[in-house]
């Protein structure tokens, strides 16, 4: 059985969503490169990229090691988002980046070999469990001294709208079971971490951020894709009714061109796991 049969991600490949994807790491661009500074990754460290998906922030983390460093990008989609992470490496003539495909349910490292590793809304799609074994091995990648920064959802649900829409908090919950998915994910996973990476011990430092974002600015793009292109597959999945959708986009659509509304996001829980030593 290949890494992918059977354990696909929720939302699928297709140019569609990797373009989603492409639109959502512009818009909180200014937020993850901070992450990555508190982290403190830098020129020639080896760190990993878990779920790096068509790679967008592998390439900035390439861009931080510099040509002594080296990235280790990891995901199990060797059909669309590996082949375009190496082209894209390729093109931008990064040869420190070494793209592997493998499923992080079994993906493991030697000890003390990584100076860093980085995951995104990544975590939230495996199950509970395995995201407790991955942190055993996290922490044993990592060199003395070395550091994971882990950015996930921590209360899904508070995501929200002003003015209110009737249906949206039923859309949230469609949306939070389908990114459960067939492995039985977490999507609130950023609120066991702290617990997880103090169990295997590392030293953890935390964060939380969001967004607050209104019309007619370039950020509103990322909830307008979101619910635009992802909230009508749950009508197919059946995680959503028809009408519901329908009165849904309907009174998103007024939104949008509403100057006074503000879309809040669901809050990110940035998790920075230190190894103690040097």
């Amino acid at each position: 059985m290949s890494v992918m049969d059977g354990q696909t991600y929720p939302f699928g490949y297709g140019d569609e969503e990797l373009q989603r994807l492409g639109e959502q790491h512009r818009i909180w661009e200014e937020e993850n490169q901070r992450f990555l500074g508190r982290a403190g990754f830098g020129e020639g460290d080896t760190l990993v990229d878990l779920g790096c998906g068509p790679g967008f922030t592998t390439l900035d983390l390439a861009r931080r090691v510099g040509p002594k460093g080296r990235i280790i990008a990891v995901d199990r989609d060797g059909e669309r988002s590996i082949p375009r992470l190496r082209e894209a490496a390729d093109g931008a003539g990064f040869g420190n980046v070494d793209a592997q495909v493998a499923d992080l349910e079994q993906f493991d490292l030697p000890s003390e070999s990584v100076d860093g590793v980085y995951g995104r809304w990544v975590l939230m799609y495996l199950p509970e469990r395995k995201v407790r074994a991955l942190a055993i091995r996290i922490a044993s990648w990592l060199r003395p001294g070395g550091a994971c920064a882990l950015a996930e959802l921590c209360n899904y649900l508070n995501m929200s709208i002003y003015p209110p829409i009737e249906h949206f908090g039923v859309v949230a919950e469609a949306l939070m079971q389908a990114a459960k998915g067939e492995r039985g994910g977490n999507p609130e996973i950023g609120s066991v971490l702290p617990g997880l990476l103090d169990g295997v011990g590392l030293d953890v430092e935390l964060s939380v951020t969001t967004k607050a974002i209104r019309p007619a600015t370039p950020e509103w793009r990322w909830p307008d894709r979101l619910f635009r292109q992802l909230v009508p597959k749950l009508v197919d999945n059946g995680h959503l009714a028809r009408k519901i959708l329908d009165d849904f986009i309907t009174k998103w659509e007024e939104r949008a061109q509403d100057p006074s509304a503000v879309f809040f996001s669901s809050p990110v829980l940035e998790v920075i796991g230190r190894r103690p030593g040097e």
